[in-house]
């Protein structure tokens, strides 16, 4: 459990990655120029779950809304990415439906990337209430994050209420109602809920809904809970006898198979098989950090450029020469990795 104020947890943070100062930024591993971006929008950092790995071994606490960039900065990031190829824009947290404006800053990016995908990750708990209203702002697809099909599991391993797995299964529902293509993300925890995989396959077989199970990822502050329940992406593809095949798009994190009774699932495996050469993400933080690497800290501080009042072709150059500098900061990477949340950075 995380400190009853809110501080440091000390106990967790023994057994962390080293904490440093983000200055100097570690150098890391250069990555190739891709010929365009998948580019994840955190639109704030803050969560109504607490899943054991995440918001319990966060290092800070969430940042005061008037951080976040409002939709309007949005916009002005968003026309800064002009010169960009982005085949995909990810809406995330935290849990991004908690932002009030959410469908303003969906519809700020539609506009500003008519081509691009537009998707979005969430636990599902409000999808019912404004997916609707998301769907006519340009969203496309939904990624939905839950850890268990079993209601009585679901307080204990992701921090949610009696009933709010009802409340997620009746949002996938309800977005594949309205013609929106839904999958799941689980991630994997031994002795927690590795016993579901079968029951996971057996969902996606019955809705339709893809599955991915998700290595749990070393970020540096949770490291005992990695260390306690770690099912690595060998051993989950191994638990239901599965059969490689090609990942849909050759940077999408997750590796493709199909089970042994035919149904197809994809497989996350960041920490022990890193996909960072294939990797053409950018991530840009709730207060307008644009970040090459999920591992990066600091990273370029294009909203403050935007509060500032730097013209366009400015923003447009620090978004250039922040995709030229993107670097692989795995663990994998010898060097000193600043420890982090999951709910900090976007996921």
């Amino acid at each position: 459990m995380s400190p009853p104020d809110g501080g440091l947890d000390l106990r967790r943070m023994s057994r962390s990655l080293p904490i440093v100062d983000a200055q100097p930024q570690p150098r890391g591993r250069a990555l190739p120029r891709r010929s365009a971006y998948a580019l994840r929008v955190s639109v704030l950092d803050a969560c109504n779950l607490r899943c054991g790995y995440c918001a319990p071994g966060a290092l800070q606490a969430p940042m005061p809304a008037r951080r976040w960039l409002s939709a309007g900065e949005h916009a002005v990031v968003a026309a800064a990415f002009a010169g960009v190829a982005v085949r995909k824009v990810r809406f995330t947290g935290g849990e991004p439906t908690l932002r009030p404006d959410l469908v303003d800053v969906v519809a700020t990016w539609r506009q500003a990337m008519p081509t691009a995908e537009v998707a979005m990750t969430t636990n599902g708990l409000k999808l019912t209430a404004i997916g609707a209203s998301l769907v006519r702002a340009g969203l496309e697809r939904v990624t939905v994050h839950v850890d268990t099909l079993r209601a009585s599991r679901h307080q204990m391993l992701m921090g949610g209420g009696d009933g709010d797995l009802a409340r997620v299964l009746d949002g996938i529902s309800h977005m594949q109602g309205l013609g929106v293509p839904v999958k799941l993300n689980v991630v994997v925890q031994r002795g927690k809920n590795d016993d579901e995989l079968r029951d996971f396959l057996a969902f996606s077989r019955r809705t339709s809904v893809p599955v991915r199970f998700i290595e749990l990822m070393r970020t540096g502050s949770a490291n005992d809970v990695v260390d306690d329940a770690l099912v690595t992406g060998a051993a989950i593809v191994a638990a239901v006898s599965g059969v490689r095949v090609d990942r849909a798009h050759v940077a999408d994190p997750a590796a493709c198979f199909v089970s042994d009774d035919g149904v197809a699932f994809g497989v996350i495996a960041s920490d022990s098989e890193s996909f960072c050469d294939a990797c053409d993400r950018l991530r840009l933080t709730a207060d307008g950090r644009l970040r090459g690497c999920l591992y990066e800290s600091g990273g370029v501080d294009v909203g403050g450029a935007v509060r500032a009042g730097h013209h366009p072709s400015m923003l447009a150059a620090m978004i250039t020469n922040a995709i030229d500098a993107k670097r692989s900061l795995h663990p994998s990477v010898p060097g000193v990795h600043v420890p982090f949340s999951m709910a900090e950075i976007g996921g």
